[in-house]
């Protein structure tokens, strides 16, 4: 699209323009997250013994449900215990820390105070990030138990990052006023 036909466009559509660069920045950053988890758990198994050390983190027993909300049990392989549990966890601050000042800066545009913003975030990526496992632990075992492990990352990357864009977007716009700082 040409720049005077995008202009025109977010001039006309603002909310769908900031959810089209929400969108390609939210992929850009699923796509650093999913090569980082196709490399880094096979750092961890090799150089460490971390993969050999469960990693079953917040137990919730909610009716039918019972299940760690990180939920990395020995796998023999680099997809479990605390290995791959610190590659995600790892993967995700990285995330954060490329997607917050894209979202905030070009998305959002918005100039408001930083370390208000920054505090918002945190608080907005611990709990989404708590949520998000959880539910993990519901659809995770079902794409093991029938996937192969690079159907399985590609899977479990992308309705991860669906879910969290669903619920990041309406949290930005409220964490990402725009125009000038009060």
């Amino acid at each position: 699209m040409r720049a005077a036909t995008w202009e025109s466009f977010a001039c006309k559509h603002k909310l769908a323009a900031q959810f089209i660069k929400f969108y390609a920045f939210s992929m850009l950053v699923t796509l650093f997250q999913y090569l980082m988890l196709t490399f880094l758990p096979g750092v961890f198994f090799r150089y460490t013994d971390w993969c050999s050390i469960p990693c079953q983190l917040i137990h919730l027993s909610l009716g039918p449900v019972d299940t760690y909300v990180f939920n990395y049990p020995v796998t023999g392989d680099a997809t479990g215990g605390m290995g791959y549990f610190a590659a995600f966890a790892i993967t995700l601050f990285l995330a954060q820390c490329i997607n917050f000042p894209m979202q905030r800066s070009i998305t959002f545009r918005s100039k408001g105070n930083i370390f208000y913003q920054i505090a918002w975030y945190v608080v907005a990526f611990v709990l989404i990030t708590i949520a998000c496992s959880f539910l993990m632990g519901l659809y995770v075992p079902l794409c093991k138990q029938f996937f192969p492990p690079a159907v399985y990352n590609i899977l479990v990357t992308v309705i991860n990052g669906g879910v969290q864009m669903v619920i990041y977007f309406p949290i930005y716009k409220i964490i990402f006023p725009e125009g000038e700082a009060h």
